[in-house]
């Protein structure tokens, strides 16, 4: 359950973090009927653990969360012999799940005196040394077993070296979450898990990457679209069904095998986009976002077609497309497409000469891609679109296609994003 801890000093008091080794089901925890579990644990960790900690507060924290406080009455030590009376910690209270308390300031109850470290001390054999124990002599001793004493609590103290990704959650809550987890989610929620090992590795790269940029420029991510979709294990077995098992273990090996690894260009991470079809060639940046990276440029893409719905047809009302362009458009109304992108999407598009780039009308009217085709109707306007999303960056159908032939997440990699290098963290 605990896997790991640390001290830290709050407001002058010592404070014991316990990591536990649980995921989205322990906020479902019963604490009441849960309880007697809980403080077995806890006391059987500090006991083994030999953790000298001298404050009451302990901790619970479960995926970079802190989801409660427990207030321990902490051991008594006797003053004459340094026995341990009481070595098992009890809990008095706990404060409950899924919120960050304060921490209040709570008053020691007891004395509690700590047993003193064995030091070693080199005896002085000279015989004209006086039995007689100085005043200097003792405060040497005291020093030394305070250094002592401090030495073995650094040993003690375990440092979580992990890196943690800040996620606001569809609920408000914002979560830190440890790296390759968080990526894990990312790529079971991004791509399905059917694809090939190959596929799946080069996104997890990518996902990597995506964080990593976030998290160096303090920007807090969400678990949808808007960034990157994310679900917890619970999510993902909901999604998966009984295929959970065998799914999440063909995920978890494609992020465990590029654990730590992500792209960058210059020494720098780069903007780790992508989509899920191409429409035979991805798009470059430029025309899309109006910024333009070297390594975010157009080429070919040639198994998107492996998608299903790689072709896709609609048909809205006039009565829809005026509200959502903002003009009066009608079947008499003189519809132009000025050009099309290196991508081969729509550059521009004119309506009774009100002209929207190809991105703005695919935006505005929901579109699945800006390589669309029109036909009006009497009642309305029928759309047909090639691939699906903005186009720029990796595809993921054409990812998998390029595994599926033997190419690895490697050169996948370096073809969707050209120039840059694959780093380890």
């Amino acid at each position: 359950m605990i896997y790991n801890y640390e001290i830290k000093v709050i407001n002058g008091k010592e404070k014991l973090l316990l990591y536990l080794d649980l995921n989205y089901e322990f906020a479902n925890l019963d604490f009441k009927s849960k309880k007697k579990s809980l403080e077995k644990a806890i006391n059987e960790f500090i006991i083994k653990n030999k953790i000298l900690f001298k404050g009451s507060i302990v901790s619970l924290i479960v995926g970079g969360v802190l989801v409660g406080d427990l207030l321990l009455k902490q051991p008594v030590i006797s003053k004459q012999n340094s026995i341990i009376d009481d070595i098992t910690p009890k809990i008095m209270e706990v404060d409950h799940l899924m919120k960050i308390p304060d921490i209040p300031e709570i008053e020691d109850e007891i004395e509690i005196i700590y047993p003193k470290e064995d030091n070693n001390v080199n005896q002085n054999t000279n015989s004209n040394i006086n039995n007689n124990i100085n005043t200097n002599t003792i405060t040497e001793t005291k020093t030394s077993q305070v250094k002592e004493s401090s030495r073995v609590e650094e040993k003690n103290e375990v440092i979580d070296n992990n890196i943690y990704i800040q996620l606001k959650r569809n609920n408000g809550v914002i979560e830190n979450i440890e790296l390759e987890e968080y990526v894990i989610g990312v790529v079971g929620s991004e791509m399905p898990a059917l694809f090939n090992i190959e596929a799946l590795k080069a996104l997890a790269v990518v996902a990597r990457t995506y964080g990593l940029k976030a998290k160096s420029i303090g920007k807090i991510l969400t678990d949808n679209e808007s960034t990157q979709s994310y679900k917890t294990k619970n999510q993902l077995q909901i999604m998966w069904g009984s295929n959970y098992n065998t799914y999440y273990s063909k995920i978890q090996k494609a992020v465990n095998e590029t654990k730590g690894k992500y792209l960058s260009y210059n020494g720098k991470y780069i903007e780790a986009v992508y989509h899920s079809t191409s429409n035979g060639r991805t798009e470059d940046a430029s025309n899309v976002w109006g910024n333009s990276y070297p390594y975010l440029v157009s080429v070919e893409s040639i198994y998107d077609k492996s998608n299903p719905t790689f072709e896709y047809e609609k048909e809205l009302s006039y009565d829809f497309i005026s509200k959502k362009l903002g003009i009066e458009v009608n079947k008499d109304t003189i519809i132009n497409i000025l050009g099309k992108t290196v991508g081969n999407r729509v550059n521009e598009i004119s309506l009774n000469n009100k002209i929207f780039t190809g991105v703005e009308f695919r935006n505005l009217l929901g579109l699945r891609s800006a390589d669309f085709e029109l036909e009006k109707l009497e009642n309305g306007i029928k759309i047909k679109t090639y691939g699906y999303g903005h186009g720029v960056g990796m595809s993921q159908y054409g990812a998998n296609g390029m595994a599926k032939n033997g190419i690895s997440y490697q050169d996948i990699l370096k073809h969707y994003y050209r120039g840059v290098s694959i780093n380890n963290l």
